[in-house]
């Protein structure tokens, strides 16, 4: 990407849009997404995962400024990242600051709502699926022990703990604003695979933030259950195929119930579980990179029997394996910027 590209991006940033110029009319909140994409649930407003991701697994908006975004909640886990200027939350109740450079993890469930920003505060809304969490990346993180790695340990074994978040102060830290630059860059140009692009941004901006930010913080949940847990995806990441959970236990040395009773405890799910969903990951890549036929995609994924894969696969994403593929053939890239819409201290 130019300068110049870089330059109409940042203008369109900055640019007052219809809905923000509602807002400064009216002196009040309005909403721009429509009521099938929310849900009020325990007197609280959700913003509901199958608006944003339609078409791609990461999804980046800018906040509308000059109103108070409402209390809220998400399904997804939400990134805010302070382009310009500040701004003032409500995090599960407690007031927080973003400054320039900084960013906000909110995870699944956390309550939190937005003052209103002014002309020159730019927050970068930045939404991603768990299924952008991989196995693979977070075996290669074995070693590390900090709260934005148990976060996404748990964010991807479906354990429940993620009503979570995290502030990273890295204004100073260099890699990992060039990470986001590039990232938000890719998402809103109109270049080919940009989209795409952008999404493999992820892991590596979560790299840089371990690498930068490991710091040895407190946390709701033992940090230990980490290095439980890590050898078991470590061991399914290498052998999802054919692994089980006696092959399991002898590799790893503990007893078949034991091994068990462990990872239902540590993660939430048990162990054919988190093997399923290593299997549903081989799955999706090979439908959307490969013209496999179906059948040999089940077999190639570790699923011997076709019509118990339909129904895992139907369950886990809510359409069947050729549905899939036909999304996948149609993806294309942005080509123009989407619709605008809108505890961790780790230095």
């Amino acid at each position: 990407m130019n300068n110049n590209e870089e330059k109409v991006i940042a203008d369109k940033l900055n640019k007052i849009t219809p809905i923000e110029q509602e807002q400064i009319k009216k002196g009040l909140f309005i909403s721009d997404i429509p009521d099938f994409s929310t849900r009020i649930i325990e007197n609280k407003l959700e913003l509901l995962t199958n608006y944003f991701f339609k078409k791609q697994d990461l999804y980046i908006s800018k906040h509308n400024r000059f109103a108070n975004y409402p209390l809220h909640a998400h399904q997804f886990t939400e990134l805010n990242y302070m382009l310009t200027g500040s701004c003032h939350q409500l995090i599960n109740g407690s007031p927080i600051v973003l400054n320039q450079g900084e960013l906000l993890l909110i995870g699944t469930g956390v309550s939190h709502e937005i003052k209103a920003l002014g002309e020159k505060d730019i927050l970068i809304n930045i939404l991603f699926k768990k299924s952008s969490i991989t196995f693979e990346w977070l075996s290669k993180m074995g070693g590390v022990c900090n709260p934005l790695i148990q976060y996404l340990t748990n964010l991807s074994i479906d354990n429940g703990r993620t009503d979570q978040y995290i502030i990273f102060r890295v204004s100073q830290v260099q890699d990992v604003q060039d990470t986001l630059s590039k990232m938000i860059d890719e998402y809103y140009s109109a270049d080919a695979y940009s989209s795409t692009i952008a999404e493999l941004y992820l892991p590596i901006l979560f790299t840089a933030l371990t690498r930068n930010c490991n710091s040895p913080i407190p946390s709701v949940n033992p940090l230990r259950d980490n290095q439980k847990i890590l050898p078991v995806l470590q061991l399914i990441e290498e052998n999802f195929k054919e692994i089980n959970l006696s092959k399991a236990a002898e590799q790893l040395g503990y007893n078949k119930t034991y091994l068990g009773n462990l990872i239902k405890k540590t993660a939430g799910v048990t162990f054919t579980q988190l093997v399923v969903k290593r299997r549903l990951y081989q799955a999706r890549l090979l439908l959307s990179t490969t013209d496999l036929p179906i059948c040999d995609v089940a077999q190639e994924s570790g699923f011997s029997n076709k019509t118990y894969f339909y129904k895992v696969f139907k369950k886990a994403f809510g359409y069947l394996p050729g549905e899939e593929r036909k999304k996948d053939r149609k993806k294309e890239g942005i080509s123009s910027l989407p619709d605008e819409r809108t505890l961790f201290l780790i230095r």
